[in-house]
């Protein structure tokens, strides 16, 4: 590809260290549910409830499954766990357990069993955003992040260990497996979420985003497009 001058290439080139929100793939950013009569879910015994939502936007694949659990209450009928998708209430999924509850929340992102069949090519990252963690009793918050093709499994575990707002990075080179992935066809996409005793967290999105050499083709393109359209009118 040929730059007119070559100050602008590198000027370009200069600042793809950030990605453009337009860049970023969306898995879900919690704008959307299903019936809002599902939410929330509140259990008061050992057991397990199953939410699924379809026809979603800003959701990878239109569905979501979540299931939620309390694996623990040290006083059934007293202790609970609560789980709710909150759209209308700063977009985000809200976590609460008592003092004497422990529970946890997965999130399956598959089409509704028919494949995503997404292209993450050239993503370098998952990243969680979320909006709050107590660190009750200084319990971090593991979360575990599973990718499929259909035929193999990479994952990856990080953990949330200090309060407050913060992103969790899930860098794809790190996932075990990875090797064996076919990331140009993710069938799908799931995250695990196991908070301890009395937990309380907010997570507002969850996405990917692609690293430097995928932005510098979108970027050199865009400008190429717009050298083209420069020299179109020049020459009428």
């Amino acid at each position: 590809m040929n730059c007119m001058r070559t100050a602008v290439c590198l000027a370009i080139v200069a600042g793809l260290g950030t990605a453009p929100a337009s860049a970023d793939v969306i898995i879900d950013d919690f704008s959307s549910v299903g019936d809002p009569n599902q939410w929330p879910v509140v259990i008061l015994t050992i057991d397990s409830v199953d939410v699924f939502e379809s026809g979603l936007s800003n959701v990878i694949g239109g569905t979501r499954h979540s299931t939620v659990r309390a694996t623990f209450l040290e006083e059934p009928g007293l202790d609970f766990v609560q789980a709710a998708i909150v759209p209308n209430f700063g977009m985000i999924l809200d976590y609460s357990s008592t003092a004497g509850a422990r529970g946890d929340w997965n999130l399956l992102y598959d089409a509704n069993g028919a494949g995503l069949n997404a292209d993450f090519t050239g993503i370098t990252d998952i990243i969680l955003d979320f909006g709050r963690f107590d660190f009750a009793n200084g319990q971090p918050l593991p979360v575990l992040v599973t990718l499929s093709d259909g035929q193999n499994q990479a994952s990856l575990t990080r953990s949330l260990t200090t309060s407050g707002a913060q992103n969790l990075f899930f860098a794809l080179a790190d996932f075990g497996g990875i090797g064996l992935l076919d990331v140009s066809s993710l069938q799908s996409i799931s995250v695990f979420l196991d908070p301890g005793v009395a937990v309380d967290f907010r997570l507002s999105r969850v996405f990917g985003v692609p690293g430097p050499g995928s932005l510098a083709l979108l970027t050199l393109g865009t400008v190429v497009v717009a050298g083209r359209r420069r020299r179109t009118e020049v020459t009428r």
